[in-house]
């Protein structure tokens, strides 16, 4: 795993060199918004997708026309469902199936090298990937069965861990101002509590927005 981080530490600091250089192009901001396809992978198998929202602020450092480095800092609520009998234990009298709830909200921010090819006059496509960094801010994770329900912040437990860490790849296409993407992220560390187990962040998304 210390690999991994070095490994994103020297690309993202090799990336910013590169945004260094770039002093002819100008730098882009922007805003999105779109939705979130999340789950969770690891030790329970069987967890449900759920929607979610993301939204926040883009920046697009143009090395040249055709490479960009591209991060920004965005909210993005990730999580998943479960319904099964794994949860029983939270439970003194616990004999019906679980159902578990987790919503979690991180201030996120992704670091994409991107590669931006022309189609049209103002019109291009995008292929991005990379690397993203995120904090837990709050969420509710909510534990039910037939008899109790039990409601708690998803980070003050200490269940869910705040760090997450993993990388995203995604394409889209730029029409002059409005950009519109679709792309896949996946967490690589275990972000709950290791004695319960191991679960690491899964994420589709599609966004649309716009550059000033």
């Amino acid at each position: 795993m210390k690999s991994i981080y070095k490994l994103s530490i020297l690309t993202f600091l090799s990336l910013m060199v590169l945004a260094a250089s770039a002093q002819n192009y100008p730098v882009r901001f922007g805003v999105k918004a779109g939705a979130n396809l999340i789950n969770m992978a690891g030790d329970i198998t069987d967890t449900d997708t759920k929607v979610a929202v993301q939204g926040g602020v883009t920046f697009d450092y143009a090395i040249n026309p055709a490479f960009s480095l591209i991060s920004g800092v965005e909210l993005s609520t990730k999580g998943a469902k479960y319904q099964g009998t794994t949860f029983n234990d939270y439970f003194e009298n616990a004999y019906n199936d679980v159902f578990v709830n987790i919503n979690l909200l991180y201030l996120q921010v992704p670091v994409y090298a991107a590669y931006k090819m022309d189609v049209a006059p103002g019109t291009k496509f995008v292929f991005q990937a990379g690397p993203y960094v995120a904090y837990g801010l709050g969420g509710k994770t909510t534990i039910k069965d037939g008899v109790e329900k039990l409601e708690e912040n998803s980070f003050s437990t200490g269940l869910v861990k705040n760090f997450d860490f993993g990388f995203g790849v995604g394409a889209g296409v730029e029409f002059d101002h409005i950009v519109t993407k679709i792309g896949y992220e996946f967490g690589v560390i275990n972000v709950i509590d290791s004695s319960v187990g191991r679960l690491q962040n899964r994420n589709t998304y599609l966004t649309l927005g716009y550059q000033f």
